[in-house]
Parts: C-alpha cells; structure tokens; sequence
C-alpha cells in the first residue's frame, strides 16, 4: 500500500470535512454579538486581566522558548495581534497554535492560549476554591490536529500545579463527528491523568458553542468543578479537601495534545465571548438578559439593575459592544440613539465590579426595530 497516498487522501477528506462543517455552520450561526474587525482582539474584549503564551519565541522563531505577553501589551483597540492571535473577519478573537510551534517552561505541546491574572503585573495573584468563580465563552473550533482531532479550549488550572479542570474538544474524522469532554484531576497530589467525563457530542467543526467552565462549593460545603455546554445541566465533580491550600486561574484558547513538524497542522480556534465572574458579599446582576426593545433613531436609555457587593459599584463591557448608536457607562445606564435596525437581537456582555474586586458578568441581547 502507497503511504503517502494515504496520508493524501486523509487529508482531503479531513479538509472536505471542514470545509462542509464550517460552510453549514456559517448559515446556521449569526454572530450576534457586536464585534468590530478593523480593532485588535483587545478592542473587543476586556483583556485587561489576562496574558498571552504564544506559540512562537521571541525572535519569532518555533525553535526557542514560547513567548507570555503581559496585559498591557493585549488590552485596547491598537493591542498586541500576530497570525497566532488576531481579530478575524467578523470580529471574533482567533487562536492559531501549529502543531511544531514553541514550547513553555513545562509543556509538551504548543500552545495559543490567555491565561487569567487577577493582578495584571503578578501571576503570584489568584483566586481561592472559599467562594464562586466561572468562565463563560461563546467559541468556534475550525481546525483540530490531524494525528488526534484534539484541542483544549478552557482550563482551570492550579497555581504551580497540574491543570484542575481542561476542557476538550475533539472532532473524530472517520465519524465526522465531534465532542466535547472534560478532564477532571480530583486530588492535587494524585499521579494520574484526571478522570474523563463526556459533557457533549454531536458538535460539528465550525459549530458555534457556548461553555460555563466554573468552581463552586455545594451545599455540603465542597468544593467542586461545575461544566455545561449550551445551557445543559452542569457536570458536578466534588474535590478532595487538598485542593483547598491551593489557588486558580482560568485559562482558554488553543492548547494543543499532540506534536508534529508540520507548521499547517494544528488548531484554530475562535471566540466570540469570554467573560469571568467571581461573585462575593451577595454581588448579582438582577436586570434580565433581554432588555427593552429599542427603535432605529429614537432616544434611549436603560439603567441596568444591580443588588449587593461592598462600596461602589461600576460597570464596563468586557466582550463585544452594545448595537451602534448606544453606550455604556461606568454606572451601568445604557443611552444613546439606535442606528441601524437588527433581524436578530444584537448582544454584548458587561460586568460589575464591587470595591473590593468582586465581579460578575452577564451577555444582555436587545432588539432595535425600524
């Protein structure tokens, strides 16, 4: 049997397969959010808390170590963009990580991910497993490895220890098929592969998802990693007490599980959402997602509603933006005249902020008629 034509018809199929997965998605996906390509990723998302690990040296080179850019360099509409991280044609914030790309410190394969810094100039500053944390994403993966089909899209991971929680997503060639699992490591000081838990299938590639990554303590008062897909019953997975000395972060993009020469292959992965929360001292957002209607030229405005937290309050967007004409201030009064009329509710996610750095973060759709 001839190999290489193996290998060559393999990937035409795997391409054909993306192809049609991304073309039916694109019919049966409108991007609603109010994202704007001409800006850098940090543009459209609050990347004020987050650091960049780039699967390229600092010459730019695969053969060095990965490159971490800090907050300042991300955050802003003229922040930092690279093929390897950029703003895509309809605005989606877009992770490429090629499978022969640079490593870091303490990884085996490359990676194109943010990683969550509470303290935008420390990564000593994280958060602890007392109270509630989640990472809410909206995303599309458009191509996974060949070898394995396989890409990591959202993390929590210990401070100066194993990933916690990794989130998956894998698309199976021969079944053109694809799911979603999550690895769960219930004991830091276990020795083994986290435990394997199956939280979707059926989600083709170029599939838009939405995924709540997320810590809590439960009724009992453990800790335990919570994980939902498009709005699903969340998978609960209760920790040992140890990891209770430990910290956590949140990480999402595309994060490789497997290594080759070959600088096509890899994955590429696009949000369209990504937003934290860590609610404490009774801080919510009491405003429903669906805000009043609103009309194309008229005057508008809309406090959104608010109860706990310590001190102040303040509001500001941290994915997309509301829908042109209309804008959002720090004390959460949404005004401003509609300019364009939308078939679909446009929608933009903000988040409050309590004096004492206690955050929650909401997706709210509104409606502008003629």
């Amino acid at each position: 049997m001839n190999n290489n034509l193996v290998a060559t018809s393999s990937k035409r199929s795997y391409a054909t397969a993306i192809g049609a997965a991304v073309a039916g998605s694109l019919l049966s996906f409108a991007s609603q959010a109010e994202l704007r390509p001409e800006l850098a990723p940090g543009g459209n998302f609050a990347l004020e808390n987050w650091s960049l690990t780039l699967p390229i040296d600092a010459d730019g080179s695969n053969q060095g170590r990965a490159q971490t850019l800090l907050p300042d360099r991300l955050s802003g509409p003229q922040g930092f963009t690279s093929p390897y991280f950029r703003t895509d044609s309809d605005g989606a914030m877009t992770f490429w990580a090629p499978a022969n790309g640079a490593l870091s410190a303490r990884a085996n394969y490359a990676r194109a991910e943010l990683r969550q810094m509470i303290d935008p100039s420390s990564n000593v500053v994280n958060w602890d497993n007392q109270g509630r944390a989640h990472l809410d994403a909206r995303l599309r993966v458009l191509q996974v490895p060949v070898s394995n089909g396989l890409v990591a899209v959202g993390q929590i991971h210990a401070y100066e220890a194993m990933p916690l929680a990794t989130l998956y997503y894998q698309y199976d060639m021969d079944a053109q098929n694809g799911r979603l699992f999550a690895t769960v490591k219930e004991s830091p000081e276990s020795t083994e592969e986290g435990k394997r838990y199956t939280v979707a299938q059926g989600i083709q590639l170029g599939q838009a998802f939405i995924y709540r990554l997320g810590m809590a303590r439960n009724r009992n008062g453990v800790a335990e990693v919570a994980i939902s897909v498009n709005g699903s019953p969340a998978l609960q997975v209760p920790l040992d007490p140890a990891w209770d000395s430990r910290t956590f972060y949140f990480k999402a993009g595309a994060l490789l599980n497997s290594r080759s020469d070959n600088g096509e292959d890899g994955a590429r992965v696009k949000f369209y959402r990504l937003a934290t929360s860590h609610p404490a001292a009774g801080l919510h957002i009491t405003q429903l997602s669906a805000l009043p209607q609103a009309s194309v030229g008229a005057p508008y405005s809309v406090q959104l509603q608010s109860r706990g937290g310590v001190g102040g309050t303040t509001w500001r967007l941290v994915s997309g933006f509301p829908p042109a004409g209309l804008t959002l201030s720090r004390d959460g009064v949404l005004s401003g005249e509609p300019q364009r009329a939308t078939s679909i509710p446009d929608d933009f996610t903000a988040q409050i902020r309590d004096a004492n750095g206690n955050t929650v973060s909401k997706k709210f759709s509104i409606v502008i008629n003629p």
